[in-house]
């Protein structure tokens, strides 16, 4: 699913008021706004006690009441709790760039919200949007709002402000979409008028399939009962585009057929081989076995759609054209796992999202560490933390003078470096910043500012207007911090880092992490790892970490 949309499903938190739901609706379907481009909505927990789930059920029973509740007991709110889930897409920014998502999901039980939030969502900021209260955090780029002690909306930071605004809005072309879904086990509609569809999209079809694209929604539900049932919906704006609309979906039906003639043919290929050139009775080579099967498995399904588009059951009602077909039995089972999977998978999807940041992070961190290397090698020295002029005075970063180490020789030549980042050449260059130096852990990019910082001062790895060779860190370059990730962002070109004097006793390493929740550092020796800034040492082990010189032990950073 698009941009961090469904993250810490099991988390999240602050319990506010909002609108009253529409009085025939659930509370979480009274939220879809009528206009939305679509949305998908899954009764998890009824699905996951139909017939077609009984062999899934079992497997699952086989843990043992004690292993189910132990699920439980880990996450709040319970994974069990997970009645229903409904994703919504909402027009993106762009007209014809790709729709902005929201979740809402539905617990049957309430949950405490200060408990979650406090695990889940420490650091999130109180906003408002359309008279409701929401939470935004900036380091994951996620908000939250809760409709009520059972129900919560999840999206990015831009997108839950424009769908708290829309939300409860019933009029539109989804509408009787909206209400439909509250009977259904799962439900996707599609506002055909909001896709950003170009204006030339049907010209190079046929004229007589053209009338079924004046479909203003589609709808497709399922059921699982003692058989799967499919049905998919066609609404049209008036009865007369519905009928001409049928008649296009059975021309179009036909031309499917038509079209099947070479699967059909690719099937035959594969299925018999060169069996007309072989004389009769001559078994072909083994190795040609697995071709053969998957050509008859492929007539098998070529045969099967071409007897559904023969006759295709569609009816008309009003301005309404329905579809209704009944699916194998293993395909209701598969449809059900997979439905199920979308309501208690959701949890996971930010923490994967957060974990693969991390390491593009770390990659990061790695290129850059490489770069000091390669600076070194043909300096004899790294570079010092600051481009200075011959009276000291600081211009650029040590981020411009390894430009040409992390493969920016054409972006390094166009610094004046003898003027400060600020000048009218060198400011121009500010949007420039190369990928490397943009934390992938930020949802929303900055403009031209990086959160990679190295150490300066006296008893630090770097000074501003000298650079240190590695030969001048006794305590071991493993031992040594080069680059922290973390601190406020500053402007990349700009000679701004952390700067460090151990005689300090007041200053706050801490803050060195904000906003992240573990800090990410690369040695001198090239390696990256991270450092959990909870640990009751955290202070001692930065003081040590960033002091090249002072010959203690470190403790064991896997803490």
């Amino acid at each position: 699913m698009p941009r961090r949309i469904l993250s810490v499903a099991v988390g999240l938190l602050a319990v506010v008021a909002i609108a009253p739901a529409q009085s025939n609706l659930p509370s979480d379907l009274a939220l879809v706004p009528g206009d939305a481009v679509g949305f998908v909505h899954v009764k998890v927990a009824e699905v996951w006690k139909a017939d077609a789930m009984k062999d899934a059920r079992t497997v699952v029973e086989k843990a043992g009441p004690q292993a189910l509740a132990a699920l439980d007991e880990q996450f709040h709110p319970a994974p069990s709790t997970i009645d229903r889930v409904t994703v919504i897409a909402m027009p993106g920014e762009k007209v014809d760039g790709p729709p902005a998502i929201a979740t809402v999901l539905a617990f049957s039980k309430p949950y405490d919200a200060a408990k979650v939030r406090a695990a889940y969502l420490p650091k999130a900021e109180e906003k408002k949007a359309g008279g409701k209260t929401y939470f935004a955090d900036l380091n994951s780029g996620m908000a939250v709002q809760f409709a009520d002690d059972k129900t919560l909306v999840l999206s990015d930071r831009k997108t839950l402000p424009a769908f708290l605004e829309a939300a409860g809005k019933a009029d539109g072309a989804l509408k009787t979409a909206v209400a439909a879904a509250a009977k259904q086990q799962f439900t996707a509609a599609v506002n055909v008028t909001k896709l950003p569809l170009p204006p030339d999209f049907a010209d190079g079809l046929p004229l007589d399939v053209r009338p079924a694209l004046k479909a203003e929604r589609v709808m497709l539900t399922l059921a699982l009962a003692a058989e799967t049932t499919a049905s998919v919906t066609f609404g049209y704006k008036n009865a007369a585009d519905a009928a001409a609309g049928e008649k296009a979906i059975r021309k179009a039906a036909e031309m499917g057929r038509q079209a099947l003639t070479k699967g059909k043919a690719e099937g035959e290929k594969m299925l018999l081989g060169t069996a007309k050139n072989r004389p009769k009775g001559t078994p072909r080579p083994l190795e040609d076995l697995p071709e053969a099967v998957m050509g008859l498995a492929m007539l098998g399904g070529v045969n099967t759609l071409d007897e559904l588009l023969a006759n295709p059951p569609l009816k008309t009602d009003g301005d309404t054209v329905a579809m209704k077909l009944t699916l194998p039995s293993w395909m209701g089972s598969y449809m059900g796992v997979s439905m199920v999977s979308v309501g208690l998978m959701l949890p996971a999807v930010q923490k994967v999202r957060e974990a693969a940041a991390r390491m593009s992070g770390s990659n990061n961190l790695k290129q850059l560490a490489l770069a000091m290397h390669n600076y070194e090698s043909a300096y004899g020295k790294m570079p010092s933390a600051a481009i200075c002029d011959q009276n000291g005075k600081k211009l650029l970063s040590w981020r411009v003078a390894i430009l040409p180490y992390i493969e920016q020789e054409n972006l390094y030549r166009r610094f004046k470096l003898d003027e400060p980042w600020d000048s009218e050449n060198n400011k121009a260059l500010i949007p420039l910043m190369p990928k490397t130096f943009a934390d992938p852990r930020v949802a929303e990019p900055t403009n031209g500012e990086t959160y990679y910082k190295v150490f300066v001062g006296k008893r630090a790895g770097f000074d501003w207007e000298k650079g240190r060779n590695f030969a001048s860190i006794p305590d071991g370059t493993s031992n040594t911090v080069m680059i922290a990730a973390g601190g406020d962002p500053v402007t990349w070109t700009k000679p701004d880092d952390f700067e460090f004097d151990p005689s300090d006793e007041k200053a706050k390493l801490p803050e060195v992490v904000k906003p992240f929740d573990v800090l990410l550092v690369a040695f001198f020796d090239g390696s990256v790892r991270t450092i959990n800034p909870n640990r009751t040492d955290f202070d001692k082990i930065m003081r040590l970490l960033i002091d090249p010189t002072d010959g203690m032990v470190i403790p064991d950073l896997d803490k």
